[in-house]
């Protein structure tokens, strides 16, 4: 057996042989990329339930009443400036065409 091998196996052993596997306060899931702090402490939720509480418990807070609306805001206005550019661009296009089509005639 090589190092690699025994490391798994070792890594193996300390999973099955622990009573409890660590799992999720919330939905019980034992496995997630990242735990997360909750109401039971820290690392005590799973990565999709520790995004879940953290939204609801700002909601409660009311710290996200002004971010939303201001993001909103900004993206309407950028996007509505990208259309009127691109507008721009058409209709200049056209006009050319328009120009080359009436000369060459």
């Amino acid at each position: 057996m090589d190092l690699k091998e025994d490391k798994k196996q070792d890594s193996e052993e300390k999973k099955t042989n622990s009573a409890s596997p660590k799992s999720c306060s919330d939905c019980h899931t034992t496995r997630t990329p990242l735990w997360r702090g909750g109401p039971a402490g820290p690392k005590s939720l799973c990565n999709a339930c520790g995004i879940k509480y953290n939204k609801k418990r700002r909601q409660l807070l009311g710290l996200d009443t002004g971010r939303s609306s201001k993001k909103k805001k900004r993206s309407s206005v950028n996007r509505s400036n990208e259309v009127r550019e691109i507008l721009k661009m058409r209709f200049m296009a056209l006009g050319n065409d328009m120009l080359l089509q009436r000369s060459g005639s």
